[in-house]
């Protein structure tokens, strides 16, 4: 079938507008005379006020953390103040469903980890949210964790920890943060790796916090035998000798404690966890509106005062673009 060839207006008679040729040349000038209308919510418009992060933890965390450090200068960028808001309990939950049930006006955004999306998906039922139900706007950093017991407990190496468990098992404690956090991954491959090795687990007891925050200082008490948490929840109570290292659950060691061997190296492969955190926000949040965030957290972490602050908290930027991270997440769960 072949089709007309448009012919431009320039070759049409003059007589064929008739009088309404005058009208649409006036409006056609008007048109290029007067500036563009943005739609609403066009990211030039946005933001005009304050933009509130919540924490699903408790403060003192990598989660908690990661948006002070960037929050400064993402405030900047922005042009509006950043207010984050530590809402713990529930595993994660409360903070969360608040987070992704606000209006999609992106002024509440959501600081997601593991233990409140990938992880606790694959771990939990009867969630009031799935991870599909929330905007991802880009992940930003990444952090090992590193097990952890009171500096005044006689365990030096990992095989002090696990002989522990063979001759006193009813008195060891271990921290988790609620069964779903990131750190209750490693604690769960841990204990499923001295199962395997034939050690009986079955009379030791968790006992559960609101975030990473939370454990450090546990710890530090004597008031549980170990757990896995973030360098920025234990790096200082480390320097301070009140809580020891022995081991850090990424590929490689961590250069903030490098003497401390990877569990790899302490014959653990199989732990191998490592901390992430991200920029999410309710569904339905316009794309404008994910790109200006999205921007600003890259621009934030390429800051080298932002950089240098991370690693002093033992957290590595780790950006990844929304589609990117979103894929990240899922493939997570299926994993």
């Amino acid at each position: 079938m072949k089709t007309k060839m448009f012919r431009p207006m320039c070759h049409l008679k003059r007589h064929s507008f008739g009088p309404a040729a005058g009208v649409f040349a006036f409006f056609l000038i008007v048109s290029f005379m007067l500036p563009a209308v943005p739609a609403i919510g066009a990211a030039k418009d946005w933001p005009t006020k304050q933009i509130t992060i919540i924490v699903p933890w408790a403060t003192g965390a990598s989660t908690d953390m990661t948006p002070r450090t960037l929050g400064p200068r993402m405030s900047k960028i922005l042009g509006v103040p950043i207010q984050v808001v530590n809402k713990p309990g529930g595993s994660g939950i409360i903070g969360t469903l608040d987070a992704v049930k606000s209006p999609p006006d992106g002024y509440t955004l959501l600081m997601d980890c593991g233990g409140t999306s990938s992880i606790q998906e694959a771990w939990s039922e009867n969630l009031p949210y799935k991870v599909e139900e929330r905007a991802y706007i880009a992940r930003a950093i990444s952090a090992p964790l590193v097990l952890i017991v009171p500096a005044a407990s006689p365990w030096k190496t990992v095989d002090d920890l696990v002989q522990a468990h063979r001759t006193n098992p009813a008195g060891i404690t271990f921290g988790v943060i609620g069964g779903t956090g990131v750190p209750d991954v490693d604690i769960a491959q841990f204990r499923a790796a001295m199962v395997a090795k034939g050690v009986d687990i079955s009379k030791t007891r968790p006992v559960t916090y609101k975030g990473s925050g939370e454990v450090g200082p546990a710890i530090a008490g004597g008031h549980i035998s170990y757990s896995f948490t973030t360098p920025s929840a234990c790096k200082a109570l480390i320097s301070a000798g009140k809580i020891r290292a022995l081991a850090v659950s990424s590929a490689k060691r961590y250069s903030g404690l490098p003497n401390v061997p990877t569990t790899a190296e302490a014959g653990y492969p199989s732990v191998d966890m490592v901390y992430w955190a991200g920029f999410g926000g309710p569904p339905g949040l316009p794309a404008n509106i994910i790109k200006v965030v999205d921007n600003a957290a890259k621009e934030a972490l390429t800051d080298p005062d932002v950089i240098d602050k991370l690693d002093k908290l033992g957290i590595e930027p780790f950006y990844m673009s929304g589609d990117a991270y979103k894929k990240f997440v899922f493939d997570e769960v299926k994993s």
